[in-house]
């Protein structure tokens, strides 16, 4: 994937931007992978890293809505998917709340 992108900082970061890279954290783990859409909530948790710029696709390497909608398929898919992983596991509070937990942060995280 050769898209061309630029570095914002943080404080100019607005909803539906999308990352050109994955965002790392201090100690190099992968806090967001690249390709995610950015909403409200992902930009508000940035500020909890210690981020001072990331790397955004240039608006010309963005199709807009099109990204935007595929990025929300995926996302639904994927937390459709935990019905199917979860339709064997034992019932129960420990059960319901991981798979509520899991449920939140794909929502959160892929937006």
């Amino acid at each position: 994937m050769n898209k061309k992108h630029h570095y914002v900082h943080v404080s100019k970061v607005s909803a539906g931007m999308i990352l050109s890279e994955n965002l790392l954290d201090k100690l190099g783990h992968v806090l967001l992978p690249a390709g995610t859409v950015l909403n409200e909530h992902v930009i508000k948790a940035m500020a909890h890293h210690d981020l001072n710029q990331i790397a955004i696709l240039d608006d010309e390497t963005q199709t807009g809505h099109e990204d935007a909608n595929a990025a929300i398929a995926l996302q639904e898919k994927r937390i459709a998917r935990l019905s199917s992983i979860y339709r064997h596991a034992p019932l129960g509070e420990p059960t319901d709340t991981l798979q509520t937990y899991i449920e939140k942060y794909r929502r959160s995280a892929a937006s």
